[in-house]
């Protein structure tokens, strides 16, 4: 069994509206975890630009409801040297009005 300790450090926020067109998002460290809000439309979390392109494998992040109160998404979502850092994001039916906010990997 494992323990995960967090240790802090200022989490990287971006906060915008993501077209259909979409976008890659750079955050600027490794990180640990990820939550992302979308307020307007669903938005399509990606993690590869192969998959960006090709519209598959992606996380649909739910606008609010009854069902899914605030309208996010959070997990564990670590990068490390030598692998893929960037994500890209892309709005479902529309523009998506997201908050995304990162934390930091380290050790």
């Amino acid at each position: 069994m494992s323990v995960l300790t967090v240790r802090g450090g200022i989490p990287y926020v971006v906060r915008e509206a993501i077209t259909t067109t979409g976008r890659k998002v750079r955050v600027p460290f490794y990180m640990m975890h990820l939550k992302i809000r979308v307020d307007t439309a669903p938005c399509k979390l990606y993690f590869t630009e192969e998959d960006f392109n090709a519209d598959v494998n992606y996380v649909l992040i739910p606008v609010p409801s009854a069902s899914t109160p605030y309208g996010e998404w959070e997990g564990p979502v670590e990068t490390a040297h030598g692998t893929n850092v960037d994500l890209w994001l892309r709005g479902s039916g529309g523009s998506s009005d997201i908050e995304l906010v990162a934390f930091q990997r380290r050790g």
